[in-house]
């Protein structure tokens, strides 16, 4: 019994010396791969970082308080037509605002701020340009002076040579989408009558349907 004992027991520790050797062995095998894949993630990585150099992030923000301040009281409102008036009650503006978003990567950046308390209001705004100047326009306006504004292109005013080109610039753009919406809606009332393989219609006026693709038809659709 003894002796059968000893043997088990002689047992019970082979294996569990082996079994130390194979979490060793497996242990030291796991340790070396995830060596050799960090020597490879900080290879790759300093390649990435190498050819693609790291940008900034875009953030955005706002602010706001107000709208109004003290008690509300009440006015009347005359009524268009000349009958009589209507009550609205009112308090005194007192709020301001800001917000804005910067985005390096699609190279937007605008922003805006605005206070104004009683009948006095002050703003500006600011967005970049497609050429990579900032266009800044501060405002303000009373009941007495009315509405002002002051262009500036990074930082320096605007002189009214280039704000009239600015201007002009911005009505043949405006005049170029025109023409092109025209164009487009002249070139789908030629090719719809044909697309059907019918033919012209007649109206109670005499006019073909077609006529109202003409450059007559056109101009009074979008004018």
């Amino acid at each position: 019994m003894a002796f059968l004992f000893k043997g088990r027991k002689d047992a019970w520790t082979y294996r569990t010396k082996r079994s130390e050797i194979v979490v060793v062995g497996y242990t030291i095998t796991c340790v070396a791969l995830l060596t050799l894949a960090a020597g490879q993630y900080e290879e790759e990585d300093h390649h990435q970082h190498h050819h693609h150099p790291h940008h900034a992030v875009g953030f955005s923000y706002a602010k706001f308080s107000g709208p109004v301040s003290g008690p509300a009281h009440e006015i009347h409102v005359e009524d268009k037509h000349g009958h009589g008036h209507s009550i609205d009650y009112v308090a005194k503006p007192d709020y301001q605002f800001e917000y804005g978003v910067e985005d390096p990567k699609s190279k937007v950046s605008q922003s805006r701020k605005e206070h104004r308390h009683e009948d006095e209001l002050h703003g500006e705004y600011s967005v970049q340009q497609p050429d990579g100047k900032l266009r800044t326009v501060k405002y303000s306006a009373n009941k007495h002076t009315g509405f002002h504004a002051e262009v500036l292109i990074d930082g320096k005013p605007l002189h009214e040579e280039e704000l009239a080109k600015l201007v002009q610039h911005a009505q043949e753009q405006q005049q170029h989408i025109q023409q092109q919406q025209h164009h487009q809606h002249h070139q789908y009332h030629e090719e719809t009558p044909s697309s059907y393989g019918g033919h012209e219609e007649q109206t109670h006026e005499g006019e073909t349907a077609s006529s109202y693709g003409s450059e007559e038809g056109g101009e009074e659709y979008y004018h």
